[in-house]
């Protein structure tokens, strides 16, 4: 029974992989030559985010928070992404931005929810800690990306 089970975890979080995948292996210059690469990371960061936030807001709102507030900063700039790729506008990409992000939320969670079963963790044993570091060296590289244009702005 209990080779049953191991089993069963493997082949469900295999499945799991092929919709949830690692993030860490790019690089932020990468992400500046690829704007399809640029669309799907800042997608993942927002969706990884945004399942954590629903994971985690009832038990720690708090922490929660945090979360959120990282998947609105960066949600933005996913539609922003996906409409220049895909040279439409900005309402038509934002729609089919939601219906993406929601998808991927979903697909994180239940990646969580099997590996907290397997674990007793959300996050432990898996490369969901690593990416949300990746995350946030995102939002850091666009928030001190902004920051350096309103200065130069502001100097003109």
């Amino acid at each position: 029974m209990k080779k049953l089970i191991i089993i069963f975890l493997f082949f469900t979080t295999s499945l799991l992989a092929g919709k949830v995948e690692r993030l860490g292996f790019y690089n932020l210059q990468e992400l500046l030559e690829d704007d399809n690469l640029t669309y799907k990371i800042i997608k993942s960061c927002v969706s990884l985010n945004s399942a954590i936030t629903e994971i985690t807001k009832k038990d720690y709102p708090k922490l929660s928070k945090s979360f959120f507030e990282t998947a609105n900063y960066l949600y933005p700039f996913g539609i922003l992404t996906l409409a220049k790729i895909k040279k439409i506008n900005y309402k038509d990409a934002e729609k089919e931005y939601l219906t993406s992000v929601s998808a991927q939320v979903s697909d994180y969670m239940d990646f969580m929810k099997e590996n907290g079963v397997a674990n007793q963790s959300f996050i432990k044993g898996t490369f969901i800690g690593d990416d949300l570091n990746f995350c946030n060296e995102i939002r850091s590289a666009i928030e001190i990306t902004i920051s350096e244009t309103k200065k130069l702005k502001s100097q003109d």
